[in-house]
């Protein structure tokens, strides 16, 4: 071989070796550059975090790197309100106070659910046991389904709504007897205590045993008592009569205090159910007082008196915890006060005039909720009035001072006077006139016309005859109408006789004299 070609082949290798070898340098410098570049990237992102922009239209690596298109809108977080700040629904709203909700959102809920029960509500039964009209009721302290209802002629009755069986009656004295007042006794369920117009406060019982007088003013035509509590610990019972005297009474009727601690008739007393010493005392000298028990003398004794622009049919500690005391006037103001110092907390307006002969409206409190709850006596100087406004039961919530419901039924368009739920606010019991009202919700009312109405057809009575009223009632009614009428004939013929006899006398001692 030529040496020429031999140099030529070995230049040719060098070559290639050094241009292997300039490739790989190449290689390596290339590898070293790209890391280099993510290094100085990386340390250019973490510089730009740190350093806030106003370019909010910013690119961003990952998304130049992965290929994406550029944001034109800037980053937006967008929070959602939870569930239970949504709705008022009582099941979010219970989530969210596990949650650490305020309880003002959890009670609102818990009314809105009470009001919408309370808004549905219609009369289950309607009942005419007396003849003459509806004073006082009071529902028993632990069973939700009795209640005893006295009348303006003495009459008691114990009604067991949910067995009607169970109706025991106490014949009343009539003209003159009305019932002021009622409670329960404590130590015996079958006994009413009451006060009346005829000067007595009487401990009845109800199972037609003899009833005991513990007190009597021995005069009734000038002084009568118009309210009676019961104080269930300290074991004695409070009454006040038409003069504004109080009297504390024993269980055995004996007197232990009397005093003239209003100017007027003392038209409501009752105890605290949260401060056992607290008595209050509402009068038609316009002021409602407020007593400590345990050092009351005389007038001035009183803790705090409360003034108002009328006299005061009413007040009534409210029965969720004590706090406050609902007022009724005889005009249109429906009072709130406040403890500790009973200040007041609302003053709302509401037509409920007073009127000689109907029983004086009262407010009352619903058991589980501060609603107030007082019957409508629409009045044209009342503002807000229209023609034909109806005779409701107002539902009014106290912290708004708001109706937030009405009940009101067109077979029963008469003022309604007095109302009062049971101890579970699930109904609700009102007198107008001489009827009985029965409220339920609307299901529970179709379920016991459904059995009333299959109780006439069983039985084949009238159906035109009302299905809720009982005919008891009405045949007491017409036997006594029947009594007033053979009296009056009675006492016509007894007359015309007289005067028969005067006549011919009369004609007698003329021919006499003749």
């Amino acid at each position: 071989m030529p040496r020429k070609r031999k140099d030529e082949q070995l230049g040719n290798e060098g070559k290639s070796s050094k241009k292997l070898r300039a490739v790989e340098c190449n290689v390596d410098e290339t590898y070293a550059q790209k890391l280099k570049k993510k290094r100085d990237q990386a340390k250019k992102e973490k510089q730009a975090e740190k350093v806030p922009s106003n370019n909010n239209n910013r690119t961003d690596s990952s998304e130049i790197i992965l290929g994406l298109k550029p944001r034109t809108v800037p980053y937006t977080v967008k929070v959602a309100t939870p569930s239970y700040l949504k709705t008022n629904n009582l099941i979010p709203q219970l989530h969210g106070y596990s949650m650490g909700v305020q309880k003002r959102s959890l009670y609102q809920s818990a009314t809105k659910c009470m009001i919408d029960m309370l808004s549905d509500m219609q009369i289950s039964t309607m009942i005419s046991p007396f003849d003459r009209r509806v004073t006082s009721m009071e529902w028993h302290p632990t069973n939700p389904d009795v209640a005893v209802v006295g009348s303006k002629g003495g009459d008691i009755m114990l009604w067991d709504t949910y067995n009607t069986k169970k109706q025991n009656f106490i014949q009343g004295k009539g003209s003159g007897g009305n019932i002021q007042a009622m409670k329960f006794w404590p130590q015996d369920d079958s006994k009413v205590v009451s006060a009346g117009l005829d000067g007595t406060v009487t401990l009845h019982d109800l199972n037609g045993k003899l009833s005991s007088v513990l007190a009597d003013t021995m005069n009734f035509y000038d002084f009568w008592y118009c309210s009676v509590d019961v104080h269930p610990v300290r074991k004695f019972v409070a009454a006040g009569d038409n003069v504004g005297k109080l009297q504390f009474l024993t269980y055995e009727g004996k007197q232990t205090f009397e005093f003239r601690l209003h100017k007027n008739k003392i038209t409501h007393c009752e105890f605290s159910p949260l401060e056992e010493w607290m008595l209050c005392t509402a009068s038609t000298d316009q002021t409602v007082q407020m007593w400590d028990v345990r050092m009351i003398k005389d007038r001035k004794s009183s803790l705090y008196t409360l003034k108002h622009d009328k006299p005061i049919n009413s007040a009534h500690f409210s029965r969720t915890n004590g706090c406050r005391l609902l007022t009724t006037d005889q005009n249109s103001q429906v009072r709130v006060y406040l403890a500790p110092e009973w200040q007041l907390e609302k003053t709302i307006l509401h037509p409920h005039r007073f009127f000689q002969h109907i029983t004086p409206i009262k407010a009352t409190w619903h058991p589980l909720l501060d609603l107030a709850v007082i019957g409508r006596y629409p009045d044209p100087n009342f503002s807000g009035y229209h023609e034909n406004e109806l005779r409701s039961i107002d539902i009014i919530d106290v912290d708004s001072e708001k109706v937030v419901a009405r009940l009101h039924d067109p077979s029963a368009p008469g003022l309604v006077c007095v109302n009062k739920f049971n101890i579970n606010g699930d109904t609700l019991l009102s007198g107008m006139g001489v009827n009985l009202l029965l409220w339920k919700r609307r299901e529970e009312a179709a379920k016991i016309q459904e059995s009333l109405m299959s109780k006439i057809s069983g039985k084949g009575l009238d159906q035109s005859s009302n299905s809720g009223q009982t005919r008891s009632g009405r045949l007491n009614q017409s036997k006594r109408a029947n009594e007033k009428l053979k009296k009056m004939k009675e006492s016509t013929e007894t007359k015309q006789t007289k005067a028969k006899l005067m006549w011919k006398t009369t004609e007698e001692k003329q021919k006499k004299k003749k």
